[in-house]
């Protein structure tokens, strides 16, 4: 199975392509803006390193968030254009999970990794062993770090990249069912429906619907 991975949350564009047992070809830029032109670029080379066409491509995975806004959205829409010829599966995993993994690759420690989301905001996940014990939430960070304390995390993971490579071989098992390639916002839109309802039904901290 050969694995596309995709991240644009933040300010690096990244994208991995491996297979279940080794790279085939990395490539990830430092680029701060311009996700939506520089993408799709990268991805033609990484193919192009590793000698291979976009119909050798059997599965996608895209980092889902928190990260901004805007990029977030770039990678998945990318990566459902790509898949949707050929219905290939596309997987999302948080950006949480990612490190986690990154920091855990054995999974025997209990991991907290948390995302600076401003405004006096940490998003936060933890994971025991290789499973999630707490899904991504949005808090004031002071409420954030005292339940961070009560778990007595072994590691706790302050933001940082994310490794394509990592993304890659830990959704090559994961169903799209399961881990459905959606944003994972930190919070809710600013913007307001008349009457001070929100655009759709986004809950801080959560996958808004389909």
């Amino acid at each position: 199975m050969r694995i596309l991975s995709l991240d644009t949350t933040g300010p690096y564009c990244t994208v991995a392509l491996c297979d279940t047992a080794k790279v085939l070809a990395y490539k990830t830029e430092n680029i701060g803006r311009g996700h939506a032109e520089r993408l799709a670029p990268m991805a033609a080379e990484v193919l192009t390193c590793a000698g291979l066409i976009s119909t050798d491509v059997d599965k996608l995975v895209v980092c889902s968030g928190p990260g901004s806004f805007t990029g977030t959205r770039v990678a998945m829409a990318f990566a459902k254009g790509f898949a949707l010829p050929r219905k290939l599966p596309v997987v999302g995993i948080s950006a949480l999970e990612v490190r986690a993994a990154h920091y855990d690759p054995e999974g025997r420690k209990k991991i907290v990794c948390v995302a600076d989301v401003r405004r006096s905001e940490l998003c936060w996940s933890a994971t025991f062993k290789g499973k999630l014990i707490q899904a991504p939430i949005t808090q004031p960070a002071e409420e954030a770090r005292r339940a961070i304390a009560k778990l007595s995390p072994d590691i706790v993971v302050e933001d940082g990249i994310i490794d394509g490579r990592v993304l890659a071989w830990l959704g090559a098992d994961l169903s799209s069912d399961q881990y459905p390639a959606q944003p994972l916002y930190s919070r809710g839109p600013d913007a307001k429906l008349p009457g001070g309802k929100l655009p759709g039904s986004i809950v801080p901290g959560s996958i808004p619907p389909k």
